[in-house]
């Protein structure tokens, strides 16, 4: 009789060790269940793969139809516009005087221009104070005011690498690295890296010319390869190769390089993408080791009026996934005596894209 109050006092705890039991089973069991679904969540989810990024082929690239892009993440897509040559000397600068308006060399491809995320021009002359009137010659200059037109059209990076920049010396040049860093312009030449970080992705450029020059090819392929490890996505602008001319050559001391062989020369040291310039007519592409070369965009702003294909050019779009390249389009435009440049109708815009086309086939061996 004794035990009696400990066995009553043993069921109690029993009982209440039960309850305790049947309340929080449940939840553990819904918790471990939880769990094990966040884990085959999580699972599902590590193996959902971004969807196949488009390749670029020469096909691609003349193809009528864009690739398609909508299924992927926009948020991802990274847009460059890069020009032919923009020289704001001789007539163009005289019509820009007489106008007292320097943005009127973009006014018609301002719009499309700074919609990217990133532009980059050839920039071939110096723009300094006190510009002179020169209607004729080869000696360049634009008006210092012409960086209002850069501006207007969003113009992010310039190529200062040619042959006509040190036209007024070296205090020309200085003067033009001057009124672009005032501006917000970067410019690249003369060993300088520019490095724009657009989404995420550091993008970085840099320029050569190849004009009145021989290349020093290993100090070229140092300099890439060093700017390389600094930047996810590197594009050298390069001036070369002989004037007029449907496909890229040589011409003795005034281009001594062949643009094919640096071109190689420079992929093969890191560069993903060669913006070419200098020949003031389209040439064609080429895919080398799955690196896009543009061998000439033609002219953009420049006064050659002489011949249909001086005034024509390309604006070259190259859109990037992150870091690749997925999709290349050519937008031919044509800059007449007007001195300003339009984009062509489709109708208008297919001779243009057929040299192109033409171009590339020499230079792949086709023809």
């Amino acid at each position: 009789m004794k035990l009696k109050p400990f066995f009553i006092l043993l069921s109690i705890i029993f009982i209440l060790g039960s309850l305790f039991l049947i309340k929080t089973i449940p939840n553990f069991i819904s918790t471990q269940n939880a769990s094990r679904e966040g884990v085959l969540e999580n699972h599902k989810e590590s193996n959902v793969s971004e969807p196949e990024l488009p390749k670029i082929t020469i096909e691609s690239i003349f193809s009528e139809q864009a690739h398609d892009l909508k299924n992927l993440d926009k948020a991802k897509i990274i847009r460059l516009l890069a020009t032919g040559d923009v020289i704001p000397a001789r007539d163009v600068n005289w019509k820009m005087t007489k106008l007292a308006d320097f943005d009127y060399p973009f006014e018609k491809t301002a719009n499309f221009l700074k919609k990217a995320d990133m532009t980059l021009i050839n920039l071939e002359a110096p723009l300094i104070k006190n510009c002179p009137i020169f209607r004729s010659g080869f000696t360049f200059c634009g008006n210092q005011r012409f960086i209002n037109g850069l501006n207007l059209a969003g113009v992010d990076v310039v190529s200062i690498a040619n042959n006509h920049i040190g036209n007024f010396g070296q205090d020309g040049i200085e003067q033009t690295k001057r009124i672009l860093t005032k501006n917000g312009v970067e410019y690249t030449g003369f060993g300088k890296l520019v490095v724009l970080e657009i989404k995420g992705v550091k993008f970085g450029f840099l320029a050569y010319n190849g004009i009145g020059r021989k290349i020093d090819r290993e100090a070229l392929k140092a300099e890439i390869e060093e700017s390389k490890k600094n930047v996810d996505v590197l594009i050298p602008s390069i001036h070369w190769g002989k004037e007029y001319e449907l496909t890229p050559k040589a011409d003795g001391d005034i281009a001594p390089d062949n643009p094919v062989e640096i071109s190689h020369l420079m992929i093969d040291a890191g560069a993903d993408l060669i913006i070419g310039n200098h020949p003031h007519t389209v040439q064609g592409v080429e895919i080398y080791s799955g690196k896009l070369i543009t061998y000439a965009h033609g002219n953009f702003i420049f006064d050659q009026t002489w011949s249909q294909e001086t005034q024509e050019g390309v604006v070259g779009e190259y859109n990037f996934y992150g870091t690749q390249l997925i999709d290349v389009r050519f937008h031919p435009i044509i800059v007449d005596i007007s001195y300003q440049p339009q984009l062509l109708s489709e109708k208008d815009a297919q001779p243009v894209l057929n040299r192109m086309l033409k171009s590339t086939n020499i230079i792949a061996g086709r023809n």
